[in-house]
């Protein structure tokens, strides 16, 4: 499993639909100041389902989504797929190339997710990246600032990077699910 290809379109400073294509499984995104190095790292968490306003560098969810400049009017949409090969099916999927998309229109509330073109829950993404030891804060997504953060991180935040790193965060995902099934069914 490795990355293939990012594409990018009206995500954050990517008004254009830009490619970004990985010919080999280790991939280092390098280039001077403001070229949009940490805009791509911050696509790549976002397609995989990061939540957080702040690592992301934004204080609204639609500020992912190209606000505008002086020579070009904002867009309406913001959409990153990124393909995976997965021809060792280490993605439980019976695919060798994996999409995954997040789009997210101006206006709307809801982000939608999808894997190879069919709607699925952030759940699920998560879940799935989750059991090929694969996610938006692992260790094979390595941002500006992240290895001063995971060295200044306080233990819980310490403990969550390592239980990713390590493969453990598929189980608690499913435990969390079953005791969240418990309540619902208690209640």
């Amino acid at each position: 499993m490795y990355l293939q290809k990012l594409v990018l379109t009206g995500f954050k400073s990517f008004v254009e639909s830009t490619t970004f294509v990985f010919d080999a499984p280790f991939v280092a995104i390098v280039g001077p100041n403001g070229s949009g190095k940490t805009n791509v790292a911050d696509a790549m968490r976002w397609v995989m389902g990061e939540q957080s306003h702040k690592l992301m560098r934004m204080k609204h969810h639609t500020d992912a989504i190209f606000s505008g400049s002086t020579s070009k009017a904002r867009l309406g949409l913001a959409q990153v797929d990124l393909h995976i090969n997965n021809s060792d099916h280490r993605l439980q999927l019976d695919y060798d190339e994996v999409v995954i998309t997040r789009r997210l229109a101006r206006g709307d509330n809801e982000t939608e997710y999808l894997i190879n073109k069919q709607p699925v829950r952030l759940q699920d993404i998560i879940l799935l990246l989750a059991q090929a030891n694969f996610g938006q804060k692992s260790y094979g997504v390595i941002g500006q600032g992240m290895i001063t953060d995971i060295l200044n991180a306080n233990p819980p935040d310490r403990k969550n990077f390592f239980d990713e790193a390590t493969g453990v965060k598929e189980f608690q995902i499913k435990r969390d699910q079953a005791i969240n099934k418990l309540i619902r069914t208690e209640d």
